[in-house]
């Protein structure tokens, strides 16, 4: 009996892995995931782990590892039918079969692997054939072990058509084995078939779930190419979606923070090699989001070292763009930027493992990246230059779809690019404009005001601004007197603004209405936490307003509105400027205007606070 995919995915997503295997092993929560003493073998340390986000378990003394029916099936002494059918009742689940279109499917592709396997193991067998030595020469000259030969299950493909006989041999029609991307039939030549792979150091690839899917085969002698082939698009074998040495690693993926993406099978195994048993790789240089997605669902920051040549370099600005459209909260990519033309396998052989594991440590995080994909891209020495850097790097922004990951990002670009495009010639004169200074704000008679304007901070126009808004709730007569000037004040701070519009609107209804009283509820409905925490000024005021004179209130409030459109001439000019220098008398020009900026902040501070 066979089970649809889509019935089976429903029984796993209703009950949990340890649901079922708590009946049996004692569990104790550890971090994500479940431990016990394994039900295969017995031990007095817990080697066995359950994790139900990932729905599976797994026996580090055993190496066993499945699901909720596998489980039922090795422990349980269930046959699989048995096993579907128990977990179906226990989550109320109507079991379906397969369709007579959906068991020749499964059928067909059960051959597939099958025929996968065989030649797996046809390959494995010819490695270590006298006749075959240059194979082996070859990987012993690359510096591999028989250990790490035979763990990785390297294999060599003959030349001529060995593997096509051999699976005949098996039982294999040619239907399957060209199905299976094995063999390839010649169309001038009725019934013929021929190896595809010939001559080539063979790795085997598997699927999640260990199956053997296809193959990846490399050359011998340089002057063939290409150089890598890999079995084709078939019904088991998706290119795309398949990371090399994944399903190999993926039991302790969890203990190991640095995992590394490099571009190749032989990047793989070379690493292994020298001791590092962490790495994967797509097959071919461009990761695919699939592939991206299959490393988040086991660690949170994996690292792409791909190759130092211009190709890796390019791979790996093509990964950075991927990995921004689907950018999550704690999930990331590093990258390993490695010296020109070197690939993992020659660093470590020129500067020694030591220094590699330097550079994982120090992996540059993905924004690095980003900005230096838009940086290769542009000129920067001219001031369009310029410009079209900052329209790459905000072409790359809207890359990314979590709105929060967007803002921060967004926030740092803008950092980095100041401290860019900025010379340390500059950088003190513009640091003397303090944007988290606070001032304060008194009148002479008869109230002094102190700390009384934005009290989290901000840039001085927004503080001015909010003495602005703050003297028409104060004052509300200020509104009847200079209602235009009012409507057309230009106000950055959008709440502000938004206060300042709305108001406006609700007095327009009916200026004999108008009093502080109508002001404060409004306010208060309307605005009631943002007036808290950054009008306090109008709120001192509201609590203590006797004695104060409205015409000297007016005049200064005036002043006010004047200064602050003054600071924001100067800072606009400033923003222009910076971009338009070319010689020393733009950036004499500059100097002053930030000089006279200076100025006028200190001037206005002594005049309110």
């Amino acid at each position: 009996m066979k089970f649809s995919t889509e019935t089976l995915n429903e029984i796993k997503d209703k009950i949990s892995v340890s649901q079922v295997v708590e009946k049996t092993v004692q569990l104790k929560k550890r971090g994500k995931e479940f431990v016990g003493l394994s039900p295969f073998t017995k031990e007095r340390t817990p080697s066995f782990t359950v994790n139900d986000e990932k729905q599976f378990y797994h026996c580090f003394s055993t190496n066993k590892h499945g699901d909720i029916f596998t489980f039922l099936v090795e422990v349980g002494g269930l046959s699989f039918p048995e096993a579907v059918e128990k977990l179906a009742d226990e989550a109320g689940v109507q079991l379906r079969t397969f369709s007579p279109a959906e068991e020749e499917k499964f059928n067909k592709s059960k051959k597939l692997y099958e025929a996968l396997e065989i030649s797996k193991s046809f390959f494995s067998s010819q490695i270590f054939d006298n006749d075959n030595s240059s194979a082996l020469k070859y990987l012993k000259n690359r510096g591999l072990s028989n250990d790490i030969i035979n763990s990785y299950e390297i294999g060599y493909a003959p030349k001529g058509n060995k593997l096509e006989k051999f699976l005949i041999s098996k039982g294999v029609s040619h239907e399957i084995m060209t199905l299976a991307g094995m063999t390839i039939k010649d169309e001038n030549k009725k019934d013929n078939f021929y190896d595809r792979f010939r001559n080539r150091i063979i790795f085997p690839i598997r699927d999640i779930r260990n199956r053997v899917v296809g193959f990846g085969g490399r050359v011998i002698n340089a002057e063939d190419q290409p150089k890598y082939l890999n079995s084709p698009e078939t019904p088991v074998f998706h290119k795309g979606g398949l990371l090399y040495n994944f399903s190999k690693i993926r039991p302790n993926i969890k203990n190991n923070d640095n995992l590394i993406v490099v571009e190749g099978y032989m990047d793989v195994v070379s690493l292994a090699s020298k001791g590092l048993h962490n790495a994967v790789a797509p097959l071919g240089t461009a990761l695919t989001e699939t592939q991206l997605n299959l490393l988040w669902k086991e660690t949170d920051s994996p690292i792409i070292c791909f190759d130092g040549d211009k190709a890796g370099k390019q791979a790996s600005f093509r990964a950075s763009e991927i990995a921004l459209k689907l950018l999550k909260p704690n999930k990331t990519l590093r990258f390993i930027n490695l010296p020109d033309n070197l690939d993992p396998d020659d660093y470590i052989k020129n500067n020694g493992l030591e220094n590699f594991n330097k550079y994982i440590k120090n992996a540059s995080p993905l924004t690095v990246i980003i900005w230096d994909s838009c940086l290769q891209e542009s000129n920067i020495k001219t001031p369009e230059g310029k410009a079209g850097f900052e329209t790459l790097l905000r072409r790359k922004l809207s890359l990314i779809s979590d709105k929060s990951i967007k803002r921060h990002y967004g926030l740092l670009f803008k950092e980095m690019l100041d401290k860019f495009f900025y010379s340390k010639k500059f950088d003190k004169k513009i640091s003397k404009f303090n944007y988290n200074e606070r001032i304060s704000r008194k009148f002479n008679n008869p109230l002094k005001i102190k700390n009384s304007i934005l009290g989290s901070g901000g840039q001085l126009p927004s503080d001015l601004e909010a003495l602005v808004i703050s003297g028409i709730l104060i004052f509300p007569r200020l509104i009847k007197k200079h209602f235009e000037i009012l409507e057309s004040f230009q106000i950055e701070n959008l709440r502000l603004r938004d206060i300042r519009d709305n108001l406006l609107v609700f007095i327009k209804k009916d200026y004999s209405e108008l009093n502080i009283d109508l002001i404060k509820e409004f306010v208060q409905k309307n605005y009631q936490t943002f007036f808290e925490k950054d009008l306090r000024f109008a709120n001192i005021f509201w609590q203590k307003k006797e004695g104060i004179n409205f015409d000297q209130i007016s005049e200064v409030w005036l002043e006010i509105l004047k200064d602050d459109q003054h600071i924001k001439s100067l800072i606009k000019d400033i923003e222009t400027s910076k971009d338009e220098i070319k010689n020393e008398e733009d950036e004499r020009r500059f100097i002053d205007l930030i000089e006279n900026k200076d100025k006028a902040i200190k001037l206005i501070t002594e005049k309110y606070g």
